[in-house]
Parts: structure tokens; sequence; C-alpha cells
């Protein structure tokens, strides 16, 4: 006989917990995978598995680049406000767990206050697609910790070179992007995403 068709529904399931879920599960294969040799079989088959919770992401949210832009599912640092843990006293290092080879960067949020947003952000020679410009809400100050990188706004005619200890402001809606990342080490950023209106009043 037939077998009846499934007549659940996608209304009921809660997509919260589910990008909680596998925004860990994306995190943990991304982890491994810098452990991995880089373009071998078990790489390249984790690699398929990022790309099927991207995709699956793109069906809940409409972004296949969810877990990157927005931080939700990337690594959260002890007492983040936006875990809804209670707080707690906060401490680490900045270069702990630094992976040698990603798919992506390695986005980490370390802490959240109201208004503001600080990451690490790690690279491994990932760059801007052809013709995608960053034109962020919010103003963005960012320092480089290690290795080095191109940095290019729009209506300069060639990238910033920067290396460790160069920070730059880049105001809300000032078109950027990342033209290189240093392929022989990693890059480690640290960002701080700050309020539009209060990045408007700040000085350099």
């Amino acid at each position: 006989m037939p077998r009846k068709p499934n007549r659940r529904s996608d209304r009921f399931v809660d997509r919260e917990r589910l990008l909680a879920a596998i925004g860990t599960c994306r995190e943990k294969v991304t982890r491994e995978q810098s452990r991995m040799e880089v373009c071998g079989p078990l790489y390249h088959s984790s690699s398929t598995v990022v790309a099927a919770i991207d995709g699956l992401a793109l069906m809940l949210t409409g972004r296949r680049n969810y877990f990157h832009l927005t931080g939700h599912g990337v690594r959260e640092g002890v007492g983040n406000i936006a875990t809804g843990r209670d707080p707690m006293l906060a401490a680490g290092n900045m270069f702990a767990n630094i992976p040698e080879h990603l798919t992506e960067e390695e986005v980490t949020i370390l802490a959240e206050f109201p208004g503001a947003r600080i990451e690490r952000i790690v690279s491994t020679g990932q760059a801007s697609p052809p013709g995608f410009w960053y034109d962020q809400e919010q103003t963005e100050w960012v320092i480089l910790l290690s290795g080095s990188a191109g940095l290019v706004f729009e209506g300069e005619d060639a990238p910033r070179i920067l290396r460790p200890g160069d920070y730059v402001e880049i105001p809300a809606h000032l078109r950027h992007r990342i033209e290189w990342t240093d392929v022989a080490e990693p890059t480690v950023w640290l960002a701080v995403h700050a309020n539009a209106q209060l990045g408007a009043s700040s000085t350099a």
C-alpha cells in the first residue's frame, strides 16, 4: 500500500532552538576542521556538512551567512549577556585556541553590552567575495593583533595594509571590504561594534 503523506507542518518547529543546535554543531565541525589535512577527504566531507548547515540557516532565516554575520551560533565568551546566563567574571586569552586553517572566518563574541559588542575574528587567508562590500549599520573599531590584512574603503585606490598594532575606526555605512588576509599565519582581529548614534559622536 502507498504510504500516506506526512501532514506535519513546519510552523510548529522551534526555529530559535534549531538554530542554536545547528550553530553549536557548526562550531564543533569547523573547530575540528582546523586540525584536518587541508583538501583531504575528511576536510571536504566536513565542508559539505558546514555548507548543509548554512543551507538550513538560509531556509530558516533567509540568509546563508546567518552564523557568520549575525554572531548567532558562533562561539561566545563567558558572561555574555546575550546567552541569558547569570553575569560572571569573564576572563580568557585572545590567542587561546587559534585555528590554523578555516574554511571561513571564525567569529567569537567576547562580550556584549547595551549598544556594543566585542568580537575576536580569526582569518586564515579569507577575503571578501569579488564585488562584495560591507555596509554596516553600526560603527566598528577594529585592531589587528597578529598576521596582516589589506582593508579597502570605497573610493580609495589601494588597500590599507594592516599589521599588528594597527587599528581603524569604520563609521556606519562606510563601505569597505577585506582584500586579503595573511595565508602564512592566522590573522587575529579585535572588533568593537558600537551603536551608530554613539559612534557618530566619538572621536578617532
